[in-house]
Parts: C-alpha cells; sequence; structure tokens
C-alpha cells in the first residue's frame, strides 16, 4: 500500500492526513478538540498540586511564626525549638512530595507547549511523529516521577524552606548561648561564656547539627540540580530550561 492509498484511507476513516514527513497536512477537529481537552486538564492538575504546594509552604510560615513567639522568655524553649524543627522536616517532606506530582503535570505540559502549541502559533505543521510523542504516550501508559525525593527536598529548600529554617537557627543559637538584644546581653560573648552554655544546652546544639548536615546536603544537590530539561530528548549544546 502506498502513501497515497494509506491518505485515502485516512480521509475515509476522518482521520488526520500525515506528509512523508510525518507532519499533519490538515488537522482534524476532532484531534483538536481532543488535544486542547487534554491540555486543559492538565492545566488543571497543575493547578490543584500548586494549591497544594503553597497550602504546606503557609502552614510552614504561620508554625514558624507562632513557635518562635512562643518560644521567646519561655522556660520551655527548648522543646518549642525543637518542635518547630521537627514540625519544619515533616511540611518539606509533604511539600517535596506534592512537587513531584507537580513535576510531572509541568513536564506534561511543556511537551504539548513546545511540540504542539508552538507550532500552531507560529504557523507551522506541529509533527505527531518523534521521540516527545513515544515518551508523552508511554507517560501516559505508566506515568512516572520525573525527579527523585531528595532533589525535590532540595528544590524546596533552595525555593522556601531555607528561609524558615535559617530564622529558627538564628533564634536556638541565640537561646543557646543567650544573646538578647533586650538584656543588651552582647557583653557575655566571651570563651568561657560560650563553653558553659555548649556544656549546659548540649543536648540542643546536637540535635541542631543531625537537622542541619542533612539540610545542607539537600540543598547543594539541589542546587546542583538547578537546571533542568523538562523536554526530553533535547538537542547537545541548547540551553537548558531553568526551573
Amino acid at each position: 500500500m502506498d502513501s497515497r492509498d494509506r491518505d485515502r484511507r485516512a480521509r475515509s476513516r476522518g482521520e488526520p492526513e500525515l506528509t512523508p514527513n510525518g507532519s499533519l497536512a490538515d488537522l482534524g477537529g476532532g484531534d483538536a478538540t481532543a488535544m486542547a481537552h487534554f491540555y486543559r486538564g492538565e492545566m488543571n492538575r497543575l493547578t490543584v498540586w500548586r494549591t497544594r504546594m503553597d497550602a504546606s509552604t503557609n502552614w510552614a510560615i504561620i508554625s514558624t511564626a507562632g513557635l518562635l513567639t512562643f518560644s521567646f522568655q519561655n522556660p520551655l524553649a527548648d522543646a518549642v525549638l525543637i518542635v518547630n524543627m521537627a514540625l519544619l522536616w515533616f511540611l518539606l517532606t509533604v511539600e517535596s512530595r506534592r512537587y513531584r506530582f507537580y513535576d510531572v503535570w509541568r513536564w506534561r505540559l511543556r511537551i504539548l507547549e513546545v511540540h504542539f502549541i508552538t507550532p500552531i502559533v507560529s504557523g507551522t505543521r506541529p509533527k505527531l511523529q518523534g521521540p516527545w510523542r513515544e515518551d508523552l504516550t508511554a507517560d501516559l501508559l505508566y506515568p512516572t516521577f520525573k525527579i527523585s525525593m531528595p532533589e525535590a527536598m532540595g528544590r524546596r529548600i533552595l525555593r522556601n524552606y531555607i528561609y524558615l529554617f535559617g530564622l529558627v537557627l538564628v533564634a536556638a543559637l541565640a537561646h543557646v548561648f543567650g544573646i538578647s538584644l533586650a538584656t543588651s546581653s552582647w557583653a557575655l560573648l566571651t570563651r568561657e561564656h560560650f563553653v558553659t552554655s555548649m556544656q549546659e544546652n548540649w543536648v540542643l546544639l546536637c540535635i541542631i547539627v543531625v537537622s542541619y548536615v542533612p539540610l545542607v546536603l539537600l540543598g547543594i544537590l539541589g542546587w546542583q540540580r538547578r537546571k533542568v530539561i523538562v523536554e526530553l530528548h533535547d538537542p547537545a549544546g541548547r540551553r537548558a530550561y531553568r526551573v
């Protein structure tokens, strides 16, 4: 069967006609409508998961502000600060998981925008053939995450949580060493005072080290992977998309 017979049969069934180079000679209305609905559906998923991410970020900000305020001049400040660090780690884990789902829908939208919508806007014909079509089809049949959990956590740390963990760290160290602007205790910054403070608050200092060392490692990983290629099989030498 030659190409003209295939095109004739495709027109008789109402399917889009393919030219030898794999481009659409005439995009059918049904296909365009299906792609439009598919794009809207993926955009709705993206919006839902983005809203969930924002909710966890808001909870982290509110809880940190409340617990830090409660820790000032409180005899149980050590416990409050430990609870604050644990709560931030919990919310970071939840938000990173949501970010992985968000990244899946964003990847699909970038595929459609680059290979389907952009050719329509530019006046060229969208190509149905190519690796992008195979990758998108495979992802629809068997959805997979595009980034790992540690990388997702590193990205969220660099975006939001670095500031929250930084505030908690400053408050914790100020509590350990008794530094306060209100009491003018800056004069206490002596070697003997530091040694005594570390001996009296060694439990809190150990918890700080255990909490912040993995945080630094995840942040480094997120910084190294801050440039990723959202579109698969991108040509060599092309600048990666910043996300």
